[in-house]
């Protein structure tokens, strides 16, 4: 493994740890046993950490999107299997949702591209949704203004559900993650065809 992948799994262990205001990256060069010069070789700032650490994070959440679009018919399984997988990442990167406001006034470029990004994913579920219709999974009802409110609460609970976490229950690892993706994929209920399906 090279240096510049050791500093950003290094940095992404301590800033889930202890947060993005108290790691520099003189704790990460610390960390890892080098200097500090030659941790800014490879990254003149901490906020271009972070910002490599955004993008890792996107582009994966971009795999887990692709996977969703694939062709097939689509069940309630592969719904269930899609949240646990995003909270699975949103875990892996939790000290950019547990500081994603502040994070995007420091680095405006996070912000700017967080906002592309949803609109990009506003339109990738509301595909989605209407393949679940199509395929007899979700009830073909639906409104599309009830629709589109499903994305944003997705968004909310997806993006949020860690400070949450945070402030109540403090679970750590597979059981946060088996939790609140649970309550997430339980806002479908409503919509499904057959809600036995979801128990």
């Amino acid at each position: 493994m090279n240096t510049k992948e050791r500093i950003l799994i290094t940095a992404l262990k301590l800033y889930n740890s202890q947060g993005v205001n108290t790691i520099t990256s003189r704790h990460i060069a610390a960390e890892m046993g080098i200097s500090p010069g030659n941790l800014h070789y490879h990254f003149k700032h901490t906020d271009e950490i972070i910002q490599t650490l955004y993008d890792r994070l996107s582009l994966d959440f971009d795999a887990i999107i692709l996977s969703m679009e694939s062709p097939g018919h689509i069940d309630i399984t592969v719904i269930k299997d899609l949240t646990r997988r995003s909270f699975e990442l949103v875990y892996t990167y939790r000290f950019i949702f547990l500081h994603f406001v502040e994070i995007g006034l420091r680095i405006p470029a996070v912000k700017k591209d967080y906002y592309a990004l949803t609109q990009r994913r506003e339109q990738q579920f509301l595909a989605f949704f209407e393949k679940l219709k199509s395929d007899g999974v979700f009830r073909r009802d639906i409104p599309a203004t009830v629709l589109q409110a499903l994305v944003t609460q997705i968004f909310i609970i997806g993006d949020f559900w860690l400070s949450n976490n945070e402030l109540t229950l403090k679970l750590k690892g597979s059981k946060a993650v088996a939790h609140y993706s649970n309550i997430l994929f339980n806002l479908f209920y409503p919509y499904l065809v057959d809600p036995a399906q979801l128990s």
